[in-house]
């Protein structure tokens, strides 16, 4: 058995997988979703970071985290996730604000960045 195709097949399933999450259902629908993410914005708050802190929320497709980081005044947020589908959902509710995110793709067991971060959530 060749097992570096089997673990290419996996992994393109995993993205798949999420795409199709993020594509048939509504946030309401997955058993994470919060309308405000308390725990992570206690921890975050707790923590009295300057509103300059590099942010990043990993796995933060379409959750709400960042729409509260935008509003308690964060600068420089980064939301990253596997499904460009919960993305593109999170940019649309955010509108004209999307803009001050900075949005990436991609496994985080592949990310790779020399940017330094203050926190990842």
């Amino acid at each position: 058995m060749n097992y570096f195709l089997t673990f290419l097949r996996m992994e393109n399933n995993k993205k798949s997988h999420w795409e199709n999450v993020f594509t048939t259902k509504n946030p309401s629908e997955v058993s994470w979703f919060q309308e405000v993410p308390t725990t992570s914005l206690a921890f975050i708050r707790s923590l009295n970071l300057p509103k300059t802190a590099h942010i990043i929320d990993i796995g933060g497709g379409d959750s709400y985290l960042v729409d509260y980081l935008l509003k308690d005044g964060f600068e420089h947020i980064t939301v990253l996730d596997i499904s460009e589908k919960a993305l593109e959902k999170a940019k649309e509710r955010l509108g004209k604000s999307a803009d001050k995110i900075e949005w990436i793709v991609s496994d985080i067991t592949e990310y790779q960045d020399d940017k330094c971060l203050d926190i990842f959530i």
